[in-house]
């Protein structure tokens, strides 16, 4: 599957059967770590760390997150390709979310050069908006997908 965004094909995150959707299975590691998908998968994680006791109010949150993340995904390597001009590979992989409600926030780390950079998303009005792509904060209002 392409590394890059591309409207015309299924996002790199797009096999839904390859994460955590019910909320019963979710499990928390002594880590402080909930497992959205399998290592062999897409090995993509919620950091819980400081926030242990909440996890089981937490769960259905987090299952729903597993459920939206390759569209979030998708809409984050749009924004990166806007951005850029066009064309241009998107070098990272998603590896941690974060829950910060109203905010989620998705830690990006480089597949090419050693750099980790964060994209956080406002929850509003059943919506994920984007209000940051790393270090741009001036993002248009209007990047946002439906929560389901």
């Amino acid at each position: 599957m392409p590394d890059f965004y591309n409207k015309d094909l299924p996002g790199r995150y797009g096999d839904l059967s390859k994460f955590v959707t019910d909320p019963d299975r979710l499990e928390l590691t002594r880590d402080g770590l909930v497992y959205l998908s399998a290592e062999e998968d897409y090995d993509i994680a919620a950091d819980l760390s400081g926030q242990e006791e909440k996890f089981i109010a937490l769960r259905p949150q987090l299952a729903s997150t597993a459920r939206n993340l390759g569209r979030l995904d998708d809409l984050v390597q749009r924004c990166h390709q806007e951005q850029s001009g066009g064309g241009r590979r998107f070098p990272y992989s998603l590896e941690f979310v974060y829950l910060d409600k109203p905010y989620l926030i998705l830690e990006y780390w480089g597949m090419i050069e050693n750099t980790t950079f964060d994209v956080v998303f406002r929850q509003e009005d059943g919506k994920f908006i984007m209000e940051s792509f790393g270090m741009r904060n001036n993002l248009p209002p209007d990047w946002s997908v439906e929560f389901a």
